[in-house]
């Protein structure tokens, strides 16, 4: 998170602390859900409940309409096969009556002998045919009591029936059935059935009417069948419609009819927008908060923060620039785009008056060394006007000695002043005026000259460091010039400054001509002025210095010394 800007670290803050409100929003929005589903599933079973007790209340009516009809002396008298034809005549004049009251809930009533050959009924049609082998018969003849049978096609109508039946008993014996046929379309259609999402099927799972959508929310027949042959009173399956439901199967009377309530597990998308709508219009609105917050901190916060960084990115490269403030900015913003402004302003103007002092300073300085320059000059020219004085060759070498000090002290003055930097010395140029001013003060003489090779990097050292180094080149190329060449086929001094590592620097100064003894630093001078004035020069720069003879001849002077951790401009 430590790598987040600080738009996204708002965000994340703020759907944080949103975050149990939205738990409980889905809390609440689940809860209501379930209740929803659970007031849903109640209803479709009520409404089921009441379909099958309406189908109840037909069906018991039936009984009751049969039971009393049977009842009668015609009906009963109807059912003997040797009934006399005025008792027949009377039978059915009873029962088209009967009819006749009730033209579209049934479809006929008949009576049958023992052996199940109707005998009377309410259609012409029905006379002489023989119900033995249906299976209603069978359930009246064998239990001598009311049945209710499966779904048929009658018979006696062109109609589906749902056929109750009662017995005729003789004493204890069994003597015919009195049977009625129940419209299908008037008991699947009536007024309960109609309006509820409830559907009544038969003992093998068919439908017997009722609306097309419930029908359609059914499974397959044989899956109704065998929950029912199985007792099962509530079973979970899919629809033919696609759809998850759980079913409830409802006996309505004996095992020959049932109806079904189905109960839906999965919402379809109307459902869903119901349950979970008021859920999805909180996280709509969080949603559009956090858009919102996003949005808003980039145009009051993150670009008002990325122009002022680009401000001080400017300001710091020294350009002189002001942070104007665009509209859109808050109050706070403004606010800091002002203290910017101001302390921007502050900046330049500080920097103006230390360029100023700087400049002034480098003025001084360069006019200092200049001055210490001309001064060393005229020293130098005062020592050389005493020299000519001197009759002494000896005194005459120890005054040029001590000019040629000066001369270097003024040769470092005139490298100092002339270069932009305090801290850098050119040596390879500044070993080389040395040397050409050394030997241009030397007296003339018929003796081989010299060649020099001289190899010096430029090194970040001040004059605490360049002055001894001078110094001591002064001396070692002063010495090695007393020194005889004449033998020598190619005469030369070698000076070489190098810079060993970071910390660490050395000087080497041999010659390859013959000591005379006439030099001032040699191995044999231990105690001489020279050597002397050499090591003192080697123990101010920190380091040390070696003095041996060269091998063919000469004088090798090694100074090791460290490099100062920090060089000063003003040194």
């Amino acid at each position: 998170m430590a790598r987040w800007s600080l738009r996204t670290k708002l965000v994340a803050v703020v759907a944080v602390a949103f975050l149990p409100v939205l738990g409980l929003s889905a809390l609440f929005a689940a809860k209501e859900a379930a209740g929803n589903r659970a007031r849903r599933a109640e209803a479709i079973i009520a409404a089921a409940e009441l379909s099958a007790s309406g189908h109840r209340q037909l069906i018991e009516g039936s009984r009751r309409l049969l039971i009393s009809a049977c009842a009668e002396d015609a009906v009963q008298k109807s059912a003997d096969p040797a009934a006399a034809p005025a008792d027949i005549e009377r039978c059915e004049g009873y029962l088209g009556g009967l009819m006749k009251k009730f033209p579209t809930e049934y479809s006929a009533v008949l009576v049958t002998d023992a052996g199940g050959e109707v005998r009377c009924a309410s259609a012409p049609s029905a006379i002489d045919k023989t119900l033995a082998d249906r299976q209603i018969f069978k359930a009246v003849r064998d239990t001598k009591d009311f049945a209710i049978g499966t779904t048929i096609a009658s018979r006696v109508t062109r109609s589906t029936i749902v056929p109750l039946a009662v017995p005729i008993m003789t004493g204890d014996r069994f003597a015919g059935m009195c049977a009625i046929g129940i419209s299908l379309e008037g008991f699947a259609d009536g007024a309960f059935a109609s309006s509820s999402d409830a559907v009544t099927v038969d003992r093998s799972g068919a439908p017997l009417g009722g609306r097309p959508e419930a029908a359609s929310a059914l499974p397959v027949a044989n899956r109704i069948a065998q929950a029912i042959a199985a007792g099962q009173p509530i079973f979970t399956d899919y629809g033919q419609n696609g759809l998850h439901y759980e079913f409830h199967v409802l006996p309505l009377a004996g095992d020959a009819l049932f109806v079904v309530a189905a109960v839906p597990l999965g919402e379809g998308v109307s459902g869903t927008i119901r349950d979970w709508g008021a859920f999805a219009l909180v996280v709509a609105s969080f949603m559009a908060g956090l858009l919102a917050i996003w949005i808003g901190t980039d145009r009051w916060i993150v670009r008002p923060l990325h122009q002022i960084r680009t401000f001080a990115s400017k300001v710091s490269r020294g350009e002189n620039i002001a942070l104007v403030a665009p509209q859109p900015w808050s109050p706070e913003i403004v606010a800091v785009s002002k203290g910017l402004n101001e302390m921007a302003e502050a900046i330049a103007s500080r920097e103006t008056e230390l360029r100023t002092g700087l400049e002034q300073r480098d003025h001084m300085l360069r006019e200092i060394h200049h001055r210490v320059k001309n001064n060393l000059q005229m020293i130098s020219s005062l020592l050389n006007l005493q020299a000519g004085e001197i009759r002494s060759p000896r005194l005459r070498r120890f005054f040029g000695d001590a000019q040629n000090r000066v001369l270097t002290l003024s040769i470092l003055h005139r490298h100092l002043y002339e270069r932009s930097s305090w801290s850098l010395v050119d040596f390879q140029q500044f070993i080389s005026d040395l040397v050409r001013q050394i030997t241009v003060a030397r007296p003339s003489s018929d003796r081989p000259k010299p060649r020099y090779q001289i190899r010096a990097p430029i090194m970040a050292v001040g004059p605490d460091v360049a002055i001894p180094v001078g110094l001591i080149v002064t001396e070692a190329v002063s010495s090695a010039l007393s020194h005889d060449f004449s033998a020598v086929a190619q005469p030369e001094i070698r000076i070489e400054a190098v810079q060993k590592d970071d910390e660490q620097a050395e000087l080497t100064i041999e010659d390859n001509g013959v000591d005379i003894g006439a030099g001032s630093i040699g191995p044999r001078l231990r105690g001489g002025f020279g050597a002397t004035l050499l090591r003192g020069l080697a123990m101010q720069l920190g380091g040390e210095a070696t003095i041996e003879a060269r091998d063919g001849g000469g004088v090798r002077i090694v100074i090791a010394f460290p490099l100062p951790g920090e060089q000063e401009s003003d040194a």
